[in-house]
């Protein structure tokens, strides 16, 4: 089975929009069973509806997972809204938009075809993933405004989770429950005795070594947001796990980390591949996975 995955489409831009379909051309000239589109595709439903179908059209198998963008509420600050809740977006909104489309939505059950199992989870961001001797000279404060020098991380503006009561949850409480549910379902196809493999996909990143690095600020600050070291521990207590696919960053890469391999294949904002050769496009931006 061959298992095409893709990430980070952003299709608000229409340069991407056009990419969209040269990656969909691509993945069926591939021959690709399962196409994986591992989040931020837009902030609009009408346009997740059309990626997705999109590839639908070339592979027999789309599964899907959320990404940050994609939770966005298009309001001007979604947490002063108390009838907002980004964990109803998360579960039930976007749900309804991939089932819409003919896709798997991931965070709600594993995929299973034949022997192979995806698991997925948009996972998010504790602040692990930061380098320690900058971590040391932000606090928690800082980290929880989401902002530096007048430069803002935009989750601050769009993102609402709340918990039981109504309250907004911070970050770490976010991550940890996005991680239980993450090792929930890993451990679920673990001991499925007909599941030989599983492909781990997540939209933050899930190991520290994956995380691209400038040693200065602000891109270190920024860090804090890739992802959690938690989602990698989930990784890594299923043994089945050979390949776990990241997206989030916008920095292609390929690392062989724990007996497996991990990599990211994020096509990005325009302006990031600006001097990519044409031909390179469908081949640096999509992965591919062989499987039994």
């Amino acid at each position: 089975m061959r298992v095409a995955t893709v990430s980070d489409l952003h299709t608000d831009f229409a340069e991407n929009r056009e990419a969209v379909v040269k990656l969909a051309v691509a993945i069926h000239e591939g021959q690709a069973d399962v196409v994986i589109v591992a989040g931020d595709v837009s902030h609009k439903d009408e346009r997740i509806d059309r990626a997705l179908r999109a590839f639908a059209e070339v592979a027999e198998t789309v599964a899907y997972i959320p990404g940050n963008h994609d939770l966005w509420y298009d309001v001007p600050l979604a947490a002063s809204r108390s009838d907002l809740d980004t964990w109803h977006r998360y579960r039930v909104e976007l749900k309804t938009v991939c089932e819409g489309a003919g896709a798997h939505y991931l965070p709600a059950a594993p995929l299973i075809v034949g022997a192979t199992a995806i698991v997925g989870s948009c996972g998010w961001y504790d602040y692990s993933l930061m380098a320690p001797a900058f971590r040391a000279q932000i606090d928690d404060r800082a980290l929880a405004q989401k902002t530096l020098d007048g430069l803002m991380w935009s989750d601050a503006r769009f993102i609402a989770f709340r918990d039981e009561q109504g309250h907004l949850m911070p970050d770490p409480a976010v991550a940890r429950q996005m991680e239980a549910e993450f090792a929930a379902q890993l451990a679920e196809v673990e001991s499925n005795a007909e599941v030989g493999e599983v492909v781990a996909v997540t939209h933050h990143q899930p190991f520290y070594d994956v995380v691209a690095r400038t040693g200065k600020l602000p891109w270190e600050y920024f860090c804090a947001f890739m992802g959690s070291t938690g989602l990698g521990e989930a990784i890594r207590g299923c043994g089945k796990v050979r390949t776990a696919v990241y997206g989030h960053t916008h920095v292609v890469g390929r690392y062989e980390l724990h007996g497996l391999t991990a990599y990211g294949t994020p096509l990005g904002y325009p302006r990031e591949r600006r001097g990519l050769p044409e031909e390179q496009l469908t081949v640096t931006r999509i992965g591919w996975i062989e499987v039994s």
